[in-house]
């Protein structure tokens, strides 16, 4: 069973920018583990980049089935709609997901 890497890249306004880390650490991150599978939440600020995404938070998923269970759900759904409701309009998103390749 492969893991699986889910990034979320964001851009925050600079003054929504406490709300947003405050928000993202405290209510964010939590909701999204309580999905069964989900392994574990990171958040990291950039130091150096080549876009323009200040931060990217890194969650992991113990299968692809289940991260594919994830991606359709009613849960991802009401993230989603969250964060809009919350930060959609002062923020950009870029969503990327990976599966181990190494070790196998």
């Amino acid at each position: 069973m492969a893991t699986v890497l889910f990034t979320v890249k964001a851009t925050i306004a600079a003054d929504r920018e406490d709300a947003f880390n405050q928000w993202y650490n405290t209510e964010h991150c939590p909701q999204l583990l309580r999905f069964p599978g989900a392994v574990s939440a990171r958040r990291y600020r950039t130091i150096l980049s080549d876009d323009q995404f200040q931060y990217m938070a890194v969650y992991e998923f113990d299968s692809e089935a289940t991260f594919q269970r994830f991606q359709e759900s009613d849960h991802f759904k009401e993230l989603i709609a969250d964060y809009n409701a919350n930060f959609g309009e002062v923020s950009e998103r870029q969503r990327c997901a990976y599966v181990q390749v190494w070790p196998g």
